[in-house]
């Protein structure tokens, strides 16, 4: 009955984190292709690092990736075309909150989260 408590607690955090960390990634990668005057490439970042605190999970915690930019960081859609995809990927490997008493036992898992969005200016 404990080792049930004890799963249901760790799920719980694992789908919390994975929520936070698809969301996060899906509000950067549309956060990027928005062109706005003045936005600097560590803000798109911070967008999506800020966005995926959660339960166990800081801003420093996540890898963030950026890939589909046509054009400098401060301008990722730069020179796309209407078929430019921009890409946002955060990943991180979570480490259960209560470790399971069960041989063999894995003592997290890996999460990903991805936002992809057109490009919509050039």
């Amino acid at each position: 009955m404990i080792v049930l408590f004890l799963g249901i607690v760790n799920f719980g955090v694992v789908l919390a984190q994975q929520l936070s960390i698809s969301n996060s990634a899906r509000r950067a990668a549309r956060f990027a292709v928005v062109d706005v005057e003045g936005r600097a490439c560590g803000d798109i970042e911070a967008e999506a690092r800020n966005a995926a605190i959660t339960i166990g999970m800081g801003p420093s915690d996540p890898t963030y990736a950026l890939s589909g930019a046509t054009g400098p960081c401060e301008r990722p859609c730069a020179d796309s075309t209407d078929t430019t995809d921009l890409k946002v990927t955060l990943t991180y490997h979570s480490n259960f909150v209560v470790p399971m008493p069960i041989p063999g036992f894995p003592a997290g898992v890996d999460i990903a989260g991805e936002g992809v969005f057109r490009c919509e200016y050039n």
